[in-house]
């Protein structure tokens, strides 16, 4: 496997800039990674953790003869088939700098656009379209996903629909039946991320008042006293076709705090899809939704789930099991029911006390994981894949 020329390299003195550029783009797979500009600049070079992130990425593609930029999608021109991008010069042990070059289109675009409005804006969505319908160009990840749609697909399939909690679309019909059906459930923003939005409601019986709490505030339970009352208070919040109504699953807890796992699977260098791995994310106290940006916090899957369900042997080959069959099962039922390229996913799972694994969410563009096995196993996945879909234009 060809290796990139580095900056650092000795056997490159003599060599300019441009030069090493150039070879590296003659001789390797060519991937750009579309993704969103931050700030006021129109092609913004990575900074913080972003610059982090992409220079891991970066480094691990020319480990495996991949040449990767990051680009914007007003730096395409397909008319001269030309990109405006960047790309690190370097590695991650040595001194190193970005880059702002004009480079040639891509064999490949993974689109890491990292924010649905971006996504859904019309000239995004026509760029979208022109590079999928590119006989040269493999579009990676085609979209975001959205709660209702991957509901709809899992809860119609035979493989997947023991795997979902009943869940139906926000209207004051299904609110009175949920009401009346389940002691817990959630009205959650088919779109949102990070817990947003998301809305616990309790209620034990129709002589009790209703309850209700926002994931995002710090504020304590509200009370209303009647199933009309709540629906118009919900109303003032919530657009019918924009939320959805879903069951509750009475969680496992450690230290009295709900988790909740959080899976990836990707696509391997044959093109099946593979278990790349599995975190914990555990609720801060008193919350119900586990995102870290919402004061959730992250452990090792092994340590929490002997902490919770013991040593058992039984127990413990059971939830593999389970484990196992998700990330096998859901993204092929959604990739091919949805009739898009995904590659890449992370499924978020609920563990009941009675060791049931339930599907809560799945996301097409997941955040980089902070586990070092992981978040290495998901380059080498990452990479790969891609030189299994550049083999295909060989044939």
């Amino acid at each position: 496997m060809k290796k990139l020329i580095k900056v650092k390299d000795k056997n490159i003195i003599g060599y300019d800039l441009e030069s090493i550029i150039a070879e590296n783009i003659r001789n390797a797979v060519l991937v750009g990674v579309l993704t969103t500009p931050k700030g006021k600049s129109r092609h913004p070079l990575p900074v913080g953790k972003d610059s982090i992130i992409k220079k891991e990425m970066i480094n691990a593609a020319n480990e495996k003869g991949i040449f990767m930029y990051f680009f914007y999608p007003h730096g395409v021109d397909l008319g001269r088939q030309t990109v405006i991008g960047h790309t690190y010069m370097g590695n991650n042990k040595q001194s190193g700098h970005w880059v702002k070059r004009v480079f040639p289109l891509p064999d490949i675009v993974y689109n890491r656009i990292s924010y649905r409005k971006n996504e859904a804006e019309e000239k995004v969505q026509e760029l979208l379209r022109r590079i999928d319908n590119n006989p040269n160009i493999y579009l990676f990840n085609t979209r975001f996903l959205d709660k209702w749609e991957v509901h709809t697909v899992l809860s119609r399939s035979s493989y997947t629909k023991h795997l979902v909690p009943e869940t139906h679309l926000f209207s004051q019909e299904n609110l009175n039946m949920m009401l009346h059906k389940y002691d817990e459930f959630f009205i959650k923003p088919i779109n949102n991320s990070v817990g947003k939005g998301i809305i616990k409601v309790k209620w034990k019986n129709p002589t009790q008042p209703i309850y209700y709490k926002i994931a995002a505030s710090d504020s304590r339970w509200t009370r209303c006293n009647s199933v009309n009352k709540f629906y118009a208070r919900l109303k003032e919040a919530v657009v019918n076709d924009q939320y959805l109504i879903q069951q509750g699953i009475e969680l496992a807890t450690i230290n009295n705090r709900v988790f909740d796992l959080r899976a990836e699977v990707q696509k391997n260098d044959q093109g099946d899809w593979v278990f790349t791995g599995v975190g914990v994310r555990i609720a801060a106290p008193g919350k119900f939704v586990t995102h870290v940006p919402n004061g959730g916090s992250r452990a090792n899957y092994e340590k929490v789930i002997k902490n919770v369900f013991g040593d058992s042997r039984s127990v413990n080959e059971n939830l593999e099991q389970q484990l196992a069959y998700i990330s096998s099962a859901v993204p092929d039922v959604l990739e091919k029911n949805l009739g898009i390229n995904l590659g890449i996913m992370s499924i978020d799972i609920g563990i009941s006390k009675s060791e049931q694994m339930q599907v809560i969410e799945v996301n097409s563009k997941p955040a980089s994981f902070d586990e070092n096995d992981i978040r290495r196993q998901h380059l080498e996945n990452l990479n790969k894949y891609f030189l299994y879909l550049n083999s295909l234009k060989m044939y």
